[in-house]
């Protein structure tokens, strides 16, 4: 069985949504993850974040927590085009290493509090992965990696996707962060029998 996902870098819930994946896949079921700009206006640069308080940042840092992430807020809201498009491109040759690639980008935003719109950060990020940062680099350069984002972004509107985390499941678009509860049950009605 495979289960469709979209993300962004620059989306908290997304950032919590690795540990669902992550269920997911320890119960056999293929994750398949798209990029998605959740916030394709914020420029280059990024923008200035505001006061992460009250309930909805109480109930991400309790999340994050509860799933081992660490959560140290930014006080930008990057900009991740580049960081997206460099996934889409390591992910038609090595998925796994675009995989272990956002794992890495995920956590230099939310834990290290890094520039992941930084060329220079992706492709360091992209050979820790153990994929090749030379073309990636250049694939930055010349748009090709951009083209890939793209492409990512239209399936999207195929499947209504108009926020993150989204997974389709079954046919179904599922938005919004749901408990770890709910990926368990999935995995329950998403397993192959016999």
């Amino acid at each position: 069985m495979v289960v469709e996902h979209w993300f962004d870098f620059a989306c908290p819930y997304c950032y919590i949504a690795q540990d669902r994946n992550r269920i997911l896949r320890d119960r056999g079921i293929e994750v398949v993850e798209h990029a998605f700009r959740s916030h394709p206006g914020i420029p280059p640069g990024g923008k200035p974040a505001g006061p992460r308080v009250g309930p909805t940042y109480e109930f991400l840092a309790r999340e994050a927590e509860s799933a081992g992430l660490p959560l140290r807020w930014s006080s930008r809201m990057p900009h991740t085009r580049p960081a997206l498009a460099a996934f889409e491109w390591l992910k038609r040759a090595r998925p796994k290493v675009a995989q272990r690639f956002a794992e890495s980008v995920f956590a230099a935003h939310f834990a290290q509090r890094q520039d992941i719109e930084s060329v220079a950060l992706l492709t360091i990020l992209a050979e820790a992965a153990g994929g090749d940062p030379v073309p990636l680099r250049a694939a930055l350069a010349d748009g090709t990696a951009y083209e890939a984002l793209y492409k990512s972004e239209r399936a999207a509107k195929r499947y209504g996707v108009e926020r993150t985390p989204t997974w389709n499941v079954l046919g179904q678009s599922v938005s919004g962060l749901r408990p770890r509860v709910w990926f368990r049950d999935l995995t329950t009605v998403l397993r192959p029998t016999g």
